[in-house]
């Protein structure tokens, strides 16, 4: 869940602040020169001084005492409008300064004008307003197009129909992007065993430094059981294995797990290493030994062709030898079993979870390699074992079959670190029938801050190479188009237009318009 961070604290020091007196006129105007008509209009000031003045000039006592009693009250109530706007001036100035002593004494940040999103709506329909948006509420939208095979551009889907969720569970397991796997081994000098190799990656002291900033420049770390794409293993990806409930026994894990790790932290169990972009995505893996893994990958190979060959073939006879031969009193069995079943032509997990048929295997592996001579001595078919991803599964070939033919078809890339601080590469498998593949070729020497992005685009050509030369292989859109459009016409409602907007505006329980 995504927390944001907290506020930061308010810097009180803000300066020397300065009390400046604003003027209604510039000091320029004090400069010009006075006419007649700037004192046509005196101060008051200047009108009792000037009436008491004049009190010495008049002969006549009573006229005097007259003006002195009138010049006395005016005095007075010109010496009250001064004190009341006096005291108006203390008055608003200690307001001022109790509002800034009860300002700095209120805790940061203050509840009461404090900033704060509003509560999240729980009850809103945005149905109307998506349709709206893009253009599909008008009648014209309804109408199916004319000499056309293509169904209107809004059209309803009736879920009371059997098999639906089903087949909107299969339609969410067809990925919407190719996705590749890349197995990453480290072969210290003359080792030949695989048992070896795999231990290697258990510490950082028994792989070199280069290597580890290697695999952190091929993508990021993601978490297997929260992250929604590929993880190199058909069981735990795209879908959320419950990352609430398991957060704080991965945590406890990982604190129990050590810090200095040669990139066994990496090997699909609890996290991998990914990269994606538009147009692809990968799932990085390397390999350690541990007995999970190697239980899990003869339990996932067993439970695959026993549970495809059990669904979706009864009543075929099994020889010893793993061939599937049909008979032609069979073959009626075959075909009610392509009917029945919702998920024809697909195979199942370790879990026994169904998947559609996704398409050729991509698999490379990236060897990092400390003598150069010992490419030769790779124990390839030995590390087959280690790399399930849960694709081995075939309809059509065995598994002796299936092993040798992946032995040629994996391609590999040797890495060889020189002492001049540049890479060697070497690279078998990678030639197709469309020629050599780029940016990597055989013998190149490449810098350290090249090599991760090189690997990574090589892969991505070597798997697309891989997929075109599969004749019956389709891509992700391609796939989930067709199952778009099955969906439609097996589960499609026809409405009159009124009864079509009704039913899209209107709860089906007590018949409330949406809003």
């Amino acid at each position: 869940m995504f927390v944001p961070e907290g506020r930061p604290t308010p810097n009180n020091d803000v300066g020397i602040k300065y009390n400046v007196k604003q003027r209604p006129f510039p000091e320029e105007v004090d400069k010009i020169p006075l006419v007649k008509a700037d004192v046509s209009i005196p101060d008051l000031d200047d009108i009792v001084s000037r009436e008491v003045g004049c009190l010495g000039c008049e002969d006549d006592s009573e006229a005097t005492s007259s003006l002195m009693n009138k010049n006395a009250h005016l005095e007075i109530q010109h010496d009250k409008l001064r004190t009341l706007m006096t005291k108006q001036i203390e008055y608003e100035n200690s307001l001022e300064r109790r509002s800034d002593e009860i300002l700095k004494s209120k805790p940061f940040p203050d509840p009461q004008t404090d900033c704060k999103p509003p509560p999240p709506s729980q009850e809103f329909q945005t149905a109307r307003l998506f349709l709206s948006q893009f253009g599909f509420l008008s009648l014209e939208a309804l109408k199916e197009p004319n000499n056309s095979r293509l169904p209107p551009h809004l059209i309803g889907l009736d879920t009371s129909l059997p098999g639906f969720f089903d087949d909107i569970s299969y339609l969410d397991l067809l990925p919407c992007r190719p996705f590749d796997t890349v197995f990453i081994f480290y072969v210290r000098a003359g080792q030949k065993s695989s048992s070896e190799i795999l231990r290697n990656v258990e510490s950082s002291a028994t792989v070199q430094p280069h290597f580890m900033e290697f695999l952190l420049s091929l993508g990021w770390s993601v978490d297997v059981g929260c992250h929604p794409g590929w993880t190199g293993h058909l069981d735990t990806s795209w879908s959320l294995n419950s990352c609430s409930d398991t957060n704080d026994i991965q945590q406890a894990e990982e604190a129990g797990t050590p810090e200095d790790t040669g990139g066994s932290v990496f090997n699909g169990e609890r996290k991998v290493l990914y990269y994606a972009d538009a147009l692809s995505e990968i799932a990085f893996v390397v390999p350690s030994l541990t007995e999970s893994s190697e239980q899990s990958s003869v339990h996932s190979d067993s439970t695959v062709e026993a549970d495809t060959n059990t669904d979706l073939m009864p009543g075929i006879l099994r020889q010893h030898n793993l061939t599937l031969e049909l008979f032609p009193n069979h073959s009626e069995n075959l075909e009610s079993a392509k009917k029945l079943s919702p998920f024809v032509r697909t195979k199942r997990s370790s879990t026994g979870k169904p998947y559609p048929q996704l398409g050729p295997e991509t698999k490379v592996f990236v060897v990092w390699v400390e003598r150069f001579d010992d490419i030769e001595n790779f124990p390839l078919s030995d590390l087959l074992a280690e790399t399930s991803t849960g694709l081995e599964a075939s309809l059509s070939n065995s598994t002796s079959c299936r092993s040798v033919l992946l032995e040629k078809e994996v391609p590999l890339i040797f890495i060889h670190p020189l002492k001049t601080g540049l890479f060697r590469i070497r690279v078998h498998g990678a030639v197709g029938k469309f020629g050599m593949v780029i940016p990597l070729v055989d013998g190149m020497v490449v810098s350290r801050r090249a090599l991760g992005f090189l690997v990574r685009e090589t892969v991505i050509n070597v798997c697309r190479r891989k997929r075109l030369e599969s004749d019956l292989y389709n891509p992700p859109h391609v796939r989930r188009k067709h199952k778009i459009t099955e969906i439609v016409q097996r589960y499609r409602n026809k409405q009159l237009e009124p009864e079509f907007y009704t039913s899209l505006f209107h709860e089906a329980g007590d018949g409330k318009p949406h809003l």
